[in-house]
């Protein structure tokens, strides 16, 4: 098979359209809004065949105005059997892998270019096979040929002093030595929402009784070198017990695209745990909505109801304050300039993101002008908060009165999906993971530095979007009237926005579950916020509108019925503000 193929054959299928269509269906394919008219061209900038049917390449997507490169290893094969570990020949695997491919006929010639042979060329992430990680990570006649396909593959293990460490490190390097000693076993995590590609491997030792040693396999879609393993790193260095430790990595032209990292021992998100509660508290209070909730008018009656049903959330919100505080700590490297503190000039810095979040609002009034009337947020009052916003922003800039800001490395996208948790009887363990900056950052950005307020501003920002999705799921389950198809966030909408002399019972009732909601928000705010720490508020205010802004952004283009979150978020500000 191998003959068949060579790099214009590929770069010829890799620039079709139907591949293109195929490449925007995938989760790591960024900017689809603006490349979804397939005017833009796919080259092969590194293509390489590895063991017959690896194709190791990275593709640049170009426009007129636009390049960027992705590391989009494939395999190829004819029968889907044929690449797969027998743990791997199940028949939920083998639907998933045969709906994740891309098949095209192409027509050959071989045999001294005498016939033609016309074949289906079938395609998939070869991240997603067994087959590919055994031969990248444990084939010795692979690896040592890496100098040559200009790789290279590192094992970390002098960072680590305890045991359990060392020894995950070193079965790797030993089913690297002899490889017919294991079985391996593959399964993606995110459940395919993560813009990386996420694998478990569990590499099992044959003939022993023995628990399988776990790694996470993570692939950097975007060629543009990843920032998160040299952080992992630092965080080891700095002895922080609450990230993947990171065991090795590949390269690609001095580029990093495969992690190696721990698979930490974890329960879920910390998410699970403010979404649950809240959850179970909305619907044990509000059973019946057209009953008289008025009692809960009651400021102290409300917060008894908050501490009743959300004791979990309480608890880790005392904690993760704490926990966010020692992150940014074990951030900063002495001697690495990377990860080191700085002060800066404060008006020079808010100058330029007070530029930077005026121009987000600008291309987002433009975007949405050019939607139709009938959408919602082409109303007057939706303009209105863009503008509003612009003059808060302003307010922030000219009122902030100290002289320097300090900066430092931070996480960048702290939210509560980030954040892993395991529980021992009653003590919680947290895990921070994904440390790849800000997406809505270019690579080159990501490796700038921003105050503490930045991560603090994306953390707070999950709250939000809980209380908002758990309202807008409580209207479509115990509110809107099915008969008359109507929709939770216009419903969500008139709550904020037409107010009417004639309340009904459902109305009065929404009001009072937004008002347990904004209190349930306020209470865990204040128990997040470590006091010992200096905080800017006013620069926590920065972040919140900087995030929102991403989101909304996020929204307009790919979930536009949820847009509705965000410019509630913004309105919010402004209101307090």
């Amino acid at each position: 098979m191998r003959n068949y193929f060579d790099k214009n054959l590929i770069q010829q299928v890799f620039n079709s359209n139907e591949f293109k269509g195929w490449l925007l269906s995938r989760r790591w394919f960024g900017d689809k809004s603006s490349l979804s008219n397939l005017a833009f061209r796919v080259t092969l900038s590194y293509f390489k065949i590895v063991s017959e049917r690896i194709f190791l390449t990275i593709i640049e997507i170009t426009t007129q105005e636009y390049t960027k490169s992705y590391f989009l290893p494939m395999i190829s094969y004819e029968k889907i059997q044929e690449i797969l570990e027998p743990r791997e020949q199940t028949s939920d695997n083998i639907v998933k892998l045969t709906e994740n491919t891309y098949s095209k006929m192409v027509a050959l010639n071989v045999y001294d270019n005498q016939k033609e042979k016309i074949i289906s060329l079938n395609l998939v992430e070869a991240e997603y096979c067994v087959f590919f990680w055994k031969k990248m990570l444990f084939d010795k006649k692979i690896t040592e040929t890496f100098p040559n396909l200009s790789m290279e593959l590192t094992l970390y293990s002098e960072q680590f002093e305890d045991d359990i460490n060392m020894t995950k490190v070193r079965s790797l390097i030993e089913a690297s030595l002899y490889p017919e000693r294991y079985e391996y076993g593959l399964e993606q995590l995110g459940g395919g929402n993560t813009t990386n590609l996420l694998f478990s491997l569990k590499i099992y030792k044959k003939g022993a009784n023995e628990e399988p040693i776990s790694y996470i396999l993570k692939s950097y879609k975007d060629y543009s070198g990843s920032l998160e393993p040299r952080t992992l790193f630092v965080l080891v260095k700095n002895n922080f017990p609450n990230a993947p430790k990171i065991y090795g990595t590949i390269k690609l032209q001095g580029k990093e695209t495969i992690g190696i990292l721990e698979d930490v021992s974890n329960i879920g998100n910390l998410g699970d745990i403010y979404w649950n509660e809240v959850n179970n508290m909305i619907y044990d209070v509000f059973k019946r909505v057209n009953d008289d909730y008025s009692y809960l008018n009651n400021k102290e009656e409300i917060s008894n109801m908050i501490k009743k049903h959300c004791v979990e959330s309480l608890k880790v919100s005392e904690k993760i304050g704490f926990q966010i505080k020692k992150l940014h700590k074990a951030l900063i490297l002495k001697d690495d300039p990377l990860y080191s503190k700085e002060m800066v000039d404060s008006k020079k810095y808010l100058k330029n993101y007070t530029d930077n979040l005026n121009s987000i609002v600008s291309k987002i009034l433009n975007y949405t002008s050019k939607k139709p009337e009938g959408a919602f947020y082409n109303s007057p009052k939706i303009t209105a908060i863009f503008l509003d916003i612009k003059d808060i922003i302003e307010k922030f800039r000219s009122e902030f009165d100290i002289e320097q800001i300090t900066i430092q490395p931070v996480h960048q996208d702290l939210h509560f999906q980030q954040i892993l948790y395991n529980k021992n009887n009653s003590d919680y363990m947290f895990y921070f993971i994904d440390f790849e900056g800000d997406p809505q950052l270019s690579q080159e950005e990501r490796k700038t530095k921003f105050p503490i307020e930045k991560d603090l501003a994306s953390f707070l920002r999950s709250l939000s979007y809980i209380k908002f999705n758990t309202l807008i799921n409580f209207i479509e389950k115990k509110i809107v009237d099915k008969n008359k198809f109507e929709v939770p966030a216009e419903f969500l909408f008139s709550l904020y926005f037409r107010k009417s002399s004639k309340i009904s019972e459902k109305h009065k009732t929404l009001e009072i579950a937004l008002n347990l909601l904004n209190l349930w928000e306020q209470k865990l705010m204040g128990k997040i916020f470590d006091k010992k720490l200096k905080l800017h508020f006013t620069l926590i205010n920065y972040f919140t509108i900087e995030r929102t802004l991403h989101e909304l952004n996020y929204e307009l283009l790919f979930r536009p019925n949820n847009a509705i979150i965000p410019i509630l978020g913004l309105k919010e500000i402004i209101d307090k503000n």
